[in-house]
């Protein structure tokens, strides 16, 4: 419909798993290391998982149409049949003739084919989408199949991918002799919001080289709140913004349009409390479409109805990030570096009965200059932690940001975790955090340091010591970005990431450390056991990040925070 209107050889947020169109995000990269490195291996079981709309089916065939000519794969795409079923469906992928209908025989076959592939030095791999519809009997033949071998590799290497129940399954105790074959797992991640952002342009940009379609900063903002980085509820808010935009003879989608179609989807399958149908839902939506483009032919002056304010309350995605983090970010020595000194002033959280209004956080990012904000919302930020602020000058030529932070950090003794959150996650950790944003018209981010929570009030701390930003959730969340980079101390020196890369000290510490935080006596000793594993992760799920039992940085920020420490400074008083 739109297409020509915007420049389109055909429509940018299709619903299809078309290779053409896979982004390669982080986690996207990481998942076909994984399988490329399998296939290398060649041995055991792979399990690829994410939730719906992650792009899994269009990461498989990307995969598989980057496979060269060494590699034979069969792709079983609806594995909603029984074992023989699937026996016979492999051999059809894999272009073997034949008639027999006996389980045997068909087995026979498919090893004879395997036989002679390896005698030819090719590799073979049965890939299996949407895994998690696989029935008890199916798995144990898709075992009793990777059994398949000669007397130094396997014949064929199985690879699932799937929706995180397959996880769930493959961790039962029946399905326990398929989990243990498992050799490599990986689980998609949705994007962040600058790969939602890079997400949505590279779409575009494959389905028209030259397209005046443009996107605000607004606008990224609405769509990811709405689609919490899963392409494909990006895929289905874009289409829909395209549509009103296409409607009203606009080639911006501003954050007004993309609010207006969030709002439109998230009232799909929902039943009112007033009670009216689900399905006048839909006739709704059809009728104010169809408002809207007449008001948009016959009232020009009534366009401007569409920048009133956002006022929605969706809250950010929470996408912690785990803790498996390089060791370099963590030392025992910091950098030397000529420091120049900022004396510490005390520092006091304003008065509750403060005179700043509510909208200062706007004003104030309507003058932030991006680069500059990072040394003072540092320098605010080492003052909670009681820590002299020194900086080295040459610092500010990085242009990565989270580098800055970490080598500016650490001559003050701080280390930097950065992380994308929620404001709800912060309040549970109850630290200081250096927020990022992205002032009005500029592509660069800016920083402000979190510095206490009043009630429903949120305190940011700005360049001048009397500068203090007061704001709410709701237009905290309008402007911030969702990372933020938490400065901490390393109280007890547990050094590395434990128990991947780490020191012999570093776990007796650990154990003391989760001794005296209330785990139960064992052994104290330099082994990271089983015990102290479910007592890490019994505090990783405390807190809602990755349950993986390692410890790595935010994993020692919850240890020294559940040790209560005085020395650590605090959002807001707890009860």
């Amino acid at each position: 419909m739109y297409n020509k209107f915007f420049g389109f050889k055909e429509k940018p947020f299709k619903l299809v798993p078309n290779p053409a169109y896979f982004y390669l995000s982080k986690s996207h990269e990481e998942a076909m290391a994984h399988l490329n490195y399998a296939i290398s291996q060649g041995d055991g079981f792979v399990e690829i998982t994410g939730e719906v709309g992650t792009g899994k089916t269009t990461l498989c065939r990307t995969f598989l149409e980057n496979l060269n000519g060494s590699v034979e794969a069969a792709y079983i795409f609806n594995p909603k049949i029984g074992p023989k079923q699937l026996l016979k469906t492999i051999i059809e992928e894999f272009g073997i003739q034949t008639r027999s209908d006996n389980t045997k025989d068909l087995i026979d076959m498919l090893n004879a084919f395997l036989i002679k592939k390896k005698a030819s030095g090719k590799k073979v791999i049965l890939l299996i989408d949407e895994a998690q519809n696989l029935n008890r009997n199916v798995l144990e033949q898709l075992r009793l199949l990777s059994n398949l071998e000669t007397n130094r590799d396997k014949l064929l290497q199985i690879i699932l991918v799937g929706q995180p129940e397959l996880s769930e399954m493959l961790n039962s105790h029946a399905l326990r002799q398929v989990g243990q074959r498992i050799t490599l797992s990986y689980q998609l991640s949705p994007l962040t919001f600058y790969e939602c952002k890079e997400y949505i342009q590279y779409r575009i940009n494959i389905a028209a080289q030259r397209s005046a379609i443009k996107f605000d900063r607004g606008a990224y903002r609405h769509i990811f709140k709405y689609s919490k980085g899963i392409p494909r509820l990006i895929n289905i808010v874009c289409d829909r913004s395209l549509l009103t935009a296409f409607v009203m003879n606009q080639f911006k989608i501003s954050a007004h349009i993309a609010r207006a179609s969030v709002k439109e989807l998230a009232t799909r399958g929902q039943t009112k409390s007033y009670g009216i149908p689900t399905g006048k839902w839909a006739l709704i939506g059809i009728s104010f479409l169809s408002v809207v483009f007449l008001v948009a032919v016959f009232y020009q002056p009534i366009r401007e109805a569409f920048t009133a304010p956002f006022t929605g309350q969706d809250n950010l995605q929470t996408n912690v990030q785990g803790d498996a983090v390089a060791v370099k970010a963590e030392t025992k020595d910091p950098t030397p570096s000529v420091a120049i000194s900022d004396p510490i002033d005390e520092v006091h959280a304003p008065p509750v009965n403060h005179s700043l209004q509510r909208g200062s956080l706007a004003e104030h990012l309507k003058h932030m200059d991006g680069p500059s904000s990072r040394q003072p919302a540092l320098i605010q930020a080492m003052r909670l932690w009681q820590t002299s602020a020194q900086y080295t000058p040459y610092l500010k030529d990085i242009d990565d940001d989270q580098t800055y932070f970490r080598l500016a950090a650490k001559p003050n003794g701080l280390f930097i975790h950065r992380l994308e959150t929620d404001m709800a996650f912060i309040k549970k950790l109850n630290l200081p955090a250096i927020l990022e944003f992205y002032p009005p018209g500029s592509a660069s981010p800016g920083y402000l340091t979190l510095t206490r929570l009043d009630g429903d009030k949120i305190i940011l701390k700005g360049k001048s010591d009397t500068e203090w930003i007061v704001t709410d959730l709701e237009e905290l969340e309008f402007y911030w970005s969702g990372v933020a980079y938490l400065p901490w101390k390393n109280f007890h020196s547990i050094w590395g990431t434990i128990p991947t890369q780490s020191y012999k000290d570093s776990v007796i510490t650990l154990k003391l450390l989760l001794q005296d935080i209330g785990f139960k006596k064992g052994a104290i000793d330099d082994k990271y056991d089983e015990f102290n594993q479910n007592a890490v992760e019994s505090i990783q799920a405390k807190y809602g990040i990755p349950v993986d039992g390692y410890v790595g940085p935010l994993t020692k920020i919850i240890l020294y925070r559940e040790k209560n420490s005085s020395q650590m400074p605090r959002l807001y008083e707890s009860q």
